[in-house]
């Protein structure tokens, strides 16, 4: 999905929230719902084109890269993307954007199934007895869980930090959990 259709989406849901909470007052008066509606256009007016085609090429790069749609949602991504833009101006380098909106979106989700994946494989290594799917299930909601909760930098050292933690609280799910940063 597209940032301009997301920021339009965002923009109705917005006004007909409002719209909603000012008809359950007993004296408010009821807006004229065409100019209600004409207002998300309005403000899409004030953002310049080449920042929405900015957004939308990054929302792309980021379905495109395995590591960024694994550990972010991109549409939530490239909407912070947008919105920084639009704060700091064409100044800012992409990079310096990136930097600033690192720790939002945060969303593993898309790593759980090559962790579970990674772990099945290892099952010969599983002490005897261990039920694979079960085993591997844990580390791999275990790895996502502490992705988001975190939100650590994703590069390899940190992604090993987090697979280790999660291989290490589902060999004992009742001990206490390891440190991880």
């Amino acid at each position: 999905m597209r940032v301009f259709s997301n920021i339009s989406v965002i923009f109705v849901l917005f006004v007909g929230l409002s719209l909603v909470c000012t008809t359950g007052s007993a004296h408010a008066q009821t807006p004229d719902p065409a100019s209600a509606l004409q207002a998300p256009q309005d403000e899409m007016d004030e953002i310049p084109d080449e920042y929405i085609k900015e957004a939308n090429a990054f929302y792309d790069e980021c379905s495109a890269e395995h590591k960024l749609h694994s550990y972010y949602n991109c549409e939530c991504l490239s909407l912070a993307y947008l919105d920084k833009r639009i704060e700091l101006g064409p100044t800012e380098t992409q990079s310096g954007i990136l930097s600033k909106i690192q720790k939002q979106c945060r969303d593993a989700v898309g790593a759980a199934g090559p962790a579970y994946t990674a772990c099945l494989r290892k099952a010969n290594m599983f002490q005897p007895g261990t039920d694979p799917e079960k085993y591997c299930e844990c580390v791999a909601n275990t790895y996502v869980e502490s992705l988001n909760q975190f939100a650590p930098q994703i590069r390899s050292r940190s992604i090993v930090r987090y697979q280790t933690y999660a291989y290490t609280v589902c060999n004992n799910p009742e001990g206490p959990r390891p440190e991880i940063d």
